[in-house]
């Protein structure tokens, strides 16, 4: 393997965010490790004759067991670990099909990188992995990040999975010192799927958000591609919230 190419770990990358960061990972050469509840819906697109730098591991992101089983590859822990696991909106009762499913995915994520450390004796100068985990503008202590206008989507349609999202931030950030980790936090502005490739992406860091009304999931897992993943860009942006949106 290239001393650029990296092991990368995916939670949540069957689509949306998580697939589009997979799909330019695996073009440009990277080992990617997939932990997915149905494998055949990244096997299916990605066939193992042109993707052998994929492993699809099946398995739930709430396991920290299945997730510990995807933080290893050819014997050595994984570089990089990319969550953008979440929920389904469900319009009929304004919430999530599960009010917890990221901070529980972090919670196990957490798990999992403390019992590899056990199991494998490493010490945190061995092994310090970076934590790419998409969250959401809309919860900022800085300020508004969020045009006026949707301020009824933020504040009432989107506030259990807002509370979610908080609550694994909260996780993540607490874990910092001890663990043995480096993190970015993506805050993209609201999602669609209407991919616009050749769009500017604007960013800020920490209390400096962009203020913006939307950006595809495509064009978020394409900035943290080129921004997180790739080894000559990533510095930039370790151990600070980023708040992305066009």
């Amino acid at each position: 393997m290239s001393a650029n190419n990296k092991t990368i770990t995916f939670l949540g990358a069957s689509g949306g965010v998580g697939l589009a960061a997979l799909s330019r990972a695996l073009a440009a050469g990277h080992t990617c490790i997939a932990l997915c509840r149905t494998p055949s819906k990244l096997t299916d697109r990605f066939p193992e004759a042109k993707h052998p730098n994929l492993i699809v591991i099946q398995g739930n992101a709430h396991d920290s067991s299945a997730v510990a089983r995807c933080l290893v590859a050819h014997e050595r822990p994984v570089d990089t670990i990319v969550s953008s696991i979440g929920g389904v909106f469900q319009f009929s009762c304004m919430t999530i099909d599960d009010p917890q499913v990221c901070q529980k995915g972090m919670a196990a994520l957490l798990e999992a990188i403390s019992k590899l450390r056990q199991e494998h004796a490493l010490t945190e100068a061995q092994w310090r992995p970076r934590i790419v985990v998409v969250s959401t503008c809309g919860i900022s202590k800085a300020g508004r990040d969020f045009p006026l206008a949707t301020l009824p989507i933020y504040k009432f349609m989107l506030k259990v999975p807002h509370a979610d999202k908080v609550e694994m931030e909260r996780l993540l950030l607490g874990g910092t010192g001890d663990k043995g980790y480096t993190y970015t936090i993506v805050r993209p502005s609201l999602l669609n799927d209407d991919a616009q490739s050749e769009r500017r992406i604007r960013s800020g860091i920490d209390d400096k958000p962009p203020v913006g009304y939307a950006i595809s999931r495509d064009d978020t897992g394409r900035w943290i591609f080129e921004n997180l993943l790739n080894p000559e860009s990533q510095a930039e942006y370790a151990n600070k919230v980023v708040t992305i949106t066009w």
